[in-house]
């Protein structure tokens, strides 16, 4: 099992590049660095690859450290180190893509990290370098003008805080950072508001990354202390049937958090980012060390015949970006994209069979 380098986009960013994000439905991804700009990308059928197709510039000061689509694909927000959140819509004429700034969230902190849409879109949150936690809310006026307004902020963790996302079913926030913590945040409705329930704290060093299947019952974490983590959340109540037990709803407890394998020193310097493959029997990492790990999910069952797992290192891609740091992996069915400190994205396709 194996990457084979299918493409790389050089002189592109002009600087370090921090963050490559796949689009949830379309075959698009966006790419942003320390050079301040989003590029855009769509992939072109007859070349059989990606081509640029906007640069979105002049909006943000610094680098633009994250990047998140809604779950319509229709929204992009972008985390800036100037301090600002700035927000896109995408439109399609033509089978032409446009994209217009509909509002910048403007914050007195500092260096904003990380940014997230909760599943409906009705929240996105993002988070700083002085360990806040911001959650905004959409607002749709009766002329259909689209406004965020400010929730809450949370001191969410004692520093820098890497990466806020929202569960992928609920509106459920989890958090980590430089504390060696993870957080999770889940709305009290009859509070209007958010409240922390849970911190764990596993690793020994910086929590970079949070990854979440599609279910999202379960999630992974990955550290500067080299470490990847796998995780469990509890069930609160599963069943939620009407008489003729043709509804069922599972809900979760956020509270209940159960570490299911955990494989030690996996790189040999820090864990920037994870991705989890479509299929969900691999995950893929990316490190500080310049290397891109292919880790195997391994499913089996324990004498009293309960799920046991196992993270299994597969392949290690040595200097996957020539010995420079690889910031950041994003995974979707048979093709993997990275990008890093070579101010270049890599294309790769994932060779499955042993």
């Amino acid at each position: 099992m194996s990457l084979i380098l299918k493409s790389v986009f050089p002189e592109n960013h002009i600087d370090c590049i921090w963050c490559v994000k796949y689009h949830p439905i379309k075959k698009i991804f966006a790419s942003s660095g320390s050079d301040a700009r989003i590029i855009i990308w769509e992939y072109n059928k007859e070349k059989s690859d990606y081509k640029k197709i906007s640069t979105l510039e002049n909006i943000h000061k610094s680098t633009i450290r994250f990047l998140d689509w809604d779950n319509s694909g229709n929204y992009l927000s972008a985390a800036s180190f100037d301090n600002n959140i700035s927000i896109y819509k995408m439109k399609q004429e033509n089978d032409i893509y446009s994209f217009s700034l509909i509002d910048l969230l403007e914050s007195n902190d500092s260096e904003i990290k990380s940014v997230t849409w909760s599943k409906n879109g009705n929240f996105i949150s993002f988070c700083s370098r002085k360990g806040n936690i911001y959650i905004y809310e959409k607002d749709v006026d009766d002329f259909g003008s689209e406004e965020f307004s400010c929730k809450s902020i949370y001191e969410g963790h004692k520093g820098d805080i890497k990466m806020v996302k929202f569960c992928p079913n609920d509106n459920v926030l989890f958090s980590c950072g430089f504390d060696e913590s993870f957080k999770i945040w889940e709305q009290d409705i009859t509070k209007d508001d958010f409240v922390l329930i849970n911190t764990i704290k596993e690793h020994s060093g910086t929590v970079w990354c949070i990854e979440f299947n599609k279910k999202g019952d379960m999630f992974f974490t990955c550290s500067d202390d080299k470490n990847l983590i796998m995780w469990k959340i509890g069930i609160a109540n599963n069943i939620n049937s009407d008489e003729n037990n043709l509804n069922t709803e599972t809900i979760f407890d956020y509270e209940n958090i159960v570490k299911l394998a955990k494989i030690i020193n996996l790189h040999s310097r820090p864990i920037y980012s994870c991705s989890l493959y479509y299929n969900e029997n691999y995950i893929f990492s990316c490190s500080n060390d310049g290397n891109i790990g292919i880790i195997k999910i391994i499913k089996n069952k324990d004498e009293e015949g309960n799920d046991k797992y196992e993270l299994k290192l597969i392949n290690m891609i040595k200097d996957a970006h020539e010995q420079f740091s690889v910031n950041c992996i994003c995974s979707n069915k048979n093709e993997i994209i990275s990008c890093g400190d070579d101010c270049n994205i890599k294309i790769w396709k994932f060779e499955e069979k042993e």
